[in-house]
């Protein structure tokens, strides 16, 4: 698999450029904290890491909270996601990276939207300043650092217009929610690929693909054969998508 992070310098300005030609979209592509225990938004059930959905809220306030370790003056402009220390932190969007330790180890990525996603109190950082990431990629560890030592480790996560700066953020809570099921490829379950096992699987989903492939043409004029030969190929071609993204993921 090719290293995203000795990209040549063609690469880079066709990626940027790429980038620029996306459609607007502030969805999160990967949940930013890896290993699938966290519990997002501080609360008295902070510690909580086994019921991401469950446990979700939001800490963020854009007007003084009086907590942490400063009080937030400014307010919490956020949200602080808790964790095990060293869980591995990722780019939650495709973007470019800057690396920032005036509070500590934060990446920001900056992505095609002229949004910035902030990524504080890591604990290591394992990418390179002004390189271009695709979601998934791994940027850091979970961690303290910053205005947050001697606290629980967590992820300070903000999302804010790039050209107004960290206090004009949104309230990302949505976003994650959204994201919490948003794995990157690495942390996927493959689960049981025997032979028999994966055909039995894979006739279930091409029986459920067509199925939900005729009730969207039901009223349409197509024949039921037309109907399933336009269902094999599209099965087909997301075989040969997903294939290729295994493949790839067992050579790397």
């Amino acid at each position: 698999m090719k290293n995203r992070d000795f990209i040549s310098e063609n690469e880079r300005i066709k990626d940027l450029m790429g980038l620029q030609n996306l459609e607007e979209s502030k969805e999160l592509e990967t949940f930013p904290v890896g290993g699938g225990k966290y519990n997002i938004g501080y609360d008295d059930d902070w510690d909580n890491f086994n019921d991401p959905v469950g446990t979700a809220n939001s800490d963020y306030s854009k007007t003084p909270t009086g907590a942490g370790a400063d009080g937030h003056p400014h307010g919490h402009h956020g949200i602080d996601i808790f964790g095990p220390r060293g869980a591995a932190i990722y780019a939650p969007v495709d973007g470019v990276v800057e690396i920032n330790r005036g509070n500590g180890n934060t990446v920001i990525i900056h992505d095609k939207d002229g949004y910035s996603h902030w990524l504080g109190h890591l604990d290591s950082i394992t990418v390179d300043n002004g390189i271009m990431v695709k979601a998934g990629k791994k940027v850091g560890t979970l961690g303290d650092s910053g205005n947050a030592e001697g606290t629980a480790p967590h992820l300070h996560y903000n999302v804010y217009k790039t050209e107004l700066g960290f206090y004009a953020s949104e309230n990302p809570l949505s976003s994650l929610k959204k994201a919490i099921n948003k794995k990157p490829d690495d942390e996927i379950e493959i689960g049981d690929l025997t032979p028999s096992s994966f055909l039995t699987k894979l006739e279930k989903a091409f029986d459920d693909f067509i199925d939900s492939e005729k009730d969207d043409d039901e009223s349409s004029d197509k024949e039921p054969e037309t109907i399933k030969a336009d269902t094999e190929q599209d099965m087909f071609d997301i075989l040969v998508d997903k294939g290729k993204s295994f493949i790839k993921n067992l050579l790397s």
